[in-house]
């Protein structure tokens, strides 16, 4: 089993360092650790009891740290032996990489395998434990060292995106807390086909949502970042997908909690567009085509129409279906490396009438020409020129060089210095600017803009006028006038 996975830790690279080495952390962060000794630096003795579907074990075991390089990285490999469950062993790779003084950004990669009864479980079941488990640890950690980036969602109703993405299913047991949805072709390891099948968990906080493949939604700050999470396909976009983020979107425009939305892609990629891989299966009758535009559809409408500000956060390819999901969100935030296009031209399809609409709404006619036509793909700082995006990372900001007399008096000759080519950083900047205003006038100036925009006959207005009504009656209107006249920051809560 592979895996890839990353964090953002409010702490300095140096506390998360010292952290990763210090055994009392270590053992409150793994799940189900019981012991974690140290024997020596490099060097630790675990017991840790680990459920796998029905197993479950004891595993007695070493870990060794080597390859070290402080405070940036180091390698760790750990063996257990879990009696007749069989063993596990593990090779994970971490890196620490400071984004700024406070915020550090950990990477880890894992190459794991099993043996005895639990190899006898399947693959997907076994990855899916191992994800969660990682998951876990990562929340566990970030709360011991300052607070990851976000933290697990809680509470969020998504009975109505299980209902509407795939029809009722049995009722599972209450005590469990990781969803887990299945495709219609899903094989989980027990033979519930396309179902619904809960993993339990100790912690009532953790919910993550599988549709198909997994999409990630963490809350903090009152921002909640939803992550594409198909690293190894670039997060292309499977038809469960597609069906599986108007729920979720529903769920967070529930949420009081949210303010600001995030969508972004694991890995290095935000998403190469639409999975072709799968066109064979859910693409090749005339119904199944129109169902899928549907879909499409229906996904980019809920992340354009959601009463929340959404901000897509771009790093790598943002291609085709991909270019639509970040059309549709509000802002969209993209790494100086990034590579954007919609490939329609070469696959004999015509772009949808609204992906294709939000285009020219955002480039103009004729560069819109220019892309669908050409097929062609483009970088950042043209996408960021075109209007496509709004905001790109990682350019080269140049100082005025120095004068002669600046010189000669001993200052300082400025240097070309490259700025952070992470756009999370500065989307999540500006999403905590968005979540601090006043909730009501946000959404309410969402609809207006978005109607006017649209077009004639798009914007209702009598919703309108009863929108700026109810903003102006609000317990925030007051609140707003009140820590004016205080010379304070409003402390706004969306009614």
């Amino acid at each position: 089993m592979d895996m890839v996975g990353e964090a953002r830790l409010e702490a300095s690279r140096s506390v998360v360092w010292d952290a990763l080495n210090d055994p009392e952390i270590l053992k409150k962060s793994i799940p189900g650790c019981e012991e974690l000794q140290k024997l020596s630096d490099t060097s630790y003795t675990a017991v840790v009891v680990s459920k796998v579907g029905p197993i479950k074990a004891r595993f007695l075991g070493n870990v060794s740290l080597s390859d070290i390089k402080a405070p940036a990285s180091y390698t760790l490999v750990g063996e257990g032996q879990g009696g007749m469950a069989g063993f596990a062993k593990a090779e994970i790779r971490v890196e620490l990489e400071e984004l700024d003084q406070s915020l550090t950004l950990l990477r880890y990669t894992v190459k794991a395998n099993v043996g005895g009864k639990l190899a006898q479980l399947g693959s997907r079941l076994i990855d899916a434990t191992a994800r969660k488990n990682a998951d876990d640890f990562f929340e566990n950690f970030g709360r011991a060292v300052g607070g990851l980036d976000a933290k697990p969602a809680a509470g969020l109703d998504f009975s109505q995106y299980q209902q509407e993405s795939l029809g009722a299913a049995p009722a599972l047991p209450a005590r469990a807390a990781s969803l887990v949805v299945g495709s219609g072709d899903a094989k989980l390891g027990y033979g519930i086909g396309p179902t619904a099948f809960m993993f339990g968990s100790n912690d009532p906080d953790v919910m993550d949502v599988w549709v198909d493949d997994k999409i990630k939604i963490w809350i903090s700050d009152h921002i909640a970042v939803v992550t594409l999470n198909r690293p190894k396909t670039k997060n292309a976009m499977s038809l469960g997908m597609w069906k599986a983020i108007p729920g979720i979107l529903g769920a967070l425009e529930r949420d009081p909690n949210v303010r600001t939305v995030i969508l972004t892609g694991a890995g290095e990629d935000f998403s190469a567009g639409a999975d072709i891989t799968e066109f064979g299966k859910v693409r090749s009758t005339d119904k199944q085509v129109w169902d899928y535009e549907v879909a499409v559809d229906a996904c980019c409408d809920a992340i354009a129409n959601i009463n929340k500000p959404t901000i897509a956060v771009i790093r790598g390819f943002c291609l085709g279906g991909g270019a639509h999901l970040a059309m549709s969100c509000d802002f969209r935030y993209a790494a100086s490396t990034s590579k954007f296009g919609i490939p329609a031209a070469r696959l004999s399809i015509i772009y949808g009438v609204k992906g294709t609409q939000k285009l020219l709404n955002l480039v103009g006619l004729v560069q819109a020409k220019k892309i669908l036509f050409g097929s062609q793909r483009f970088g950042a700082p043209e996408a960021l020129k075109l209007g496509f995006i709004d905001h790109m990372t990682g350019a080269i900001e140049s100082e005025a060089k120095p004068t002669l007399l600046e010189s000669l008096f001993g200052k300082k000759k400025s240097v070309d210095q490259k700025l952070s080519d992470d756009p999370m950083v500065t989307a999540r900047g500006f999403a905590k600017l968005l979540a601090s205003n006043a909730p009501l006038s946000i959404s309410g100036a969402k609809y207006l803009l978005n109607g006017i925009a649209m077009g004639r006959g798009a914007l209702d207005s009598d919703l309108a006028e009863e929108l700026i009504a109810a903003a102006g009656k609000s317990n925030d209107y007051h609140e707003g006038r009140k820590a004016f006249a205080e010379k304070r920051e409003p402390q706004f809560q969306g009614n």
